[in-house]
């Protein structure tokens, strides 16, 4: 008769990979979506210190082309902002 006191031998349960010492990023594309969001927050602040920069050399009348690329370039850059936080917000699924 076998005692009860003996143990059985089970199979541990498998690691998970982050437990292992994996790096924070998977390979399911996770961390190109960060580099990806980050790419966007920087034109989109580069493209607004260029619309302020652009600004100071319109003509107050706005009959040259820096009239109308400077207003184009904060429009382009707050508008940038929107995807931005979105992909950098979005849920991983």
């Amino acid at each position: 008769m076998a005692k009860k006191t003996a143990r059985k031998h089970r199979a541990e349960p498998p690691v998970k990979p982050q437990e292992a010492g994996a790096a924070a990023f998977s390979a399911d594309g996770e961390g190109e979506r960060r580099g990806k969001s980050r790419w966007l927050w920087i034109s989109a602040f580069f493209l607004i210190i260029s619309g302020y920069a652009l600004l100071h050399k319109a003509d107050p009348g706005g009959r040259n082309t820096w009239a109308i690329v400077s207003p184009a370039c904060l429009l382009a850059g707050y508008l940038l902002i929107i995807p931005a936080i979105l992909v950098t917000y979005r849920d991983s699924r």
